[in-house]
C-alpha cells in the first residue's frame, strides 16, 4: 500500500508538472538533492559556484566560472518553492545567463513510507553566453533518499527536455555520504547524461562525472558542500571544483 501511494505520487505530480513549459538546467548548480522540503517559515539563501579546471578532451581549455544565487522558501508542510539567477564568467567577463523558478513537493510524512520521497520541476530559460540565443526547456526530478545509521544515500533520475531540439534526455545523480562527525558528511557524488531517453549516445560522448564531496554542518543557520569532481568520458569536463554555501532564514522568529 505504501509502495502503491509513493508510485502514484510521482505519476500524477510529473503529468501536472509535464504541462508547464520548464528549463532543464546544465551545469549552474552541481547538487545532488535530498528529499526534504524547505521547512514552512523558512527561506535558504544558497550561492553555488564551479570552475571548470580543465574541459572535455575536445575542448580542454574550456575554463567557465558559473555562479548561481539560489532563493528557496517553505510554502507548507510539504511544498517549497525556488528560483536561480544564473552567470557565467568566462575570461573575467560575468554575462547574466537565465533565470528559473522551481516548485517542488514531498510525500508527506503520515504515508509511513520507507524512504523520502519527492518530485522537483524547474521552469525558465538560458541564455547562451556565446550566441545570446534564449531555449526554453524542462527538468523533471524524482528524489529518493535514504538514512541508515550514519549511511546516506540519495538517487535523482532527472529527466531533462530541451524544447528547441526536441530532446528528452536521461541525467542520473546520485549521493553518497557518510557521516564522520555530527558536523561533516564525507562522500561521493555521481552526475550523468545518457543522451536521449529512448536512443542514448555512445559511451564516449555520454557525459559523466565522480565528485569526492564534503558537507559541513558548522551551525544549524548554514551548510556547505565542496566537491572536486573527474570526467570518466571523452565529452566530460576533465576536473571541475565545486561548491555552495547556504544561510536559513526563519521570517516567523527574525532568525
Amino acid at each position: 500500500m505504501r509502495i502503491y501511494k509513493a508510485a502514484r505520487f510521482l505519476i500524477l505530480s510529473s503529468i501536472v508538472l509535464l504541462t508547464q513549459k520548464m528549463y532543464a538546467q546544465d551545469a549552474n548548480e552541481i547538487q545532488v538533492y535530498g528529499s526534504a522540503t524547505t521547512p514552512k517559515y523558512t527561506t535558504m539563501i544558497e550561492l553555488h559556484s564551479n570552475y571548470t579546471i580543465t574541459g572535455p578532451k575536445f575542448n580542454q581549455n574550456y575554463h567557465p566560472f558559473l555562479q548561481t544565487l539560489e532563493v528557496t522558501t517553505g510554502i507548507s508542510d510539504n511544498f517549497e518553492f525556488g528560483f536561480y539567477i544564473f552567470t557565467y564568467n568566462n575570461n573575467g567577463k560575468i554575462q547574466y545567463t537565465g533565470t528559473n523558478i522551481r516548485p517542488r513537493v514531498k510525500a508527506p510524512d503520515d504515508w509511513g513510507l520507507p524512504m523520502g520521497l519527492s518530485l522537483s520541476s524547474e521552469i525558465g530559460c538560458s541564455i547562451d553566453p556565446a550566441t545570446k540565443e534564449n531555449d526554453w526547456g524542462a527538468e523533471i526530478r524524482p528524489i529518493i533518499d535514504k538514512t541508515i545509521g550514519d549511511h546516506y544515500l540519495s538517487f535523482n533520475p532527472n529527466i531533462g527536455v530541451s524544447f528547441t531540439n526536441k530532446e528528452y534526455l536521461f541525467e542520473p545523480i546520485v549521493k553518497y555520504a557518510y557521516s564522520v562527525s555530527k558536523k561533516a558528511n564525507l562522500g561521493f557524488e555521481y552526475y550523468g547524461n545518457t543522451g536521449k531517453i529512448f536512443n542514448p549516445y555512445r559511451l564516449p560522448n555520454q557525459e559523466h562525472q565522480l565528485y569526492l564531496a564534503i558537507d559541513l554542518f558548522v551551525h544549524p543557520l548554514y551548510e556547505f558542500n565542496f566537491g572536486i569532481g573527474k570526467g570518466m568520458t571523452d565529452a566530460s569536463n576533465g576536473t571541475t571544483i565545486k561548491c555552495y554555501i547556504g544561510r536559513r532564514i526563519n521570517w516567523k522568529h527574525g532568525k
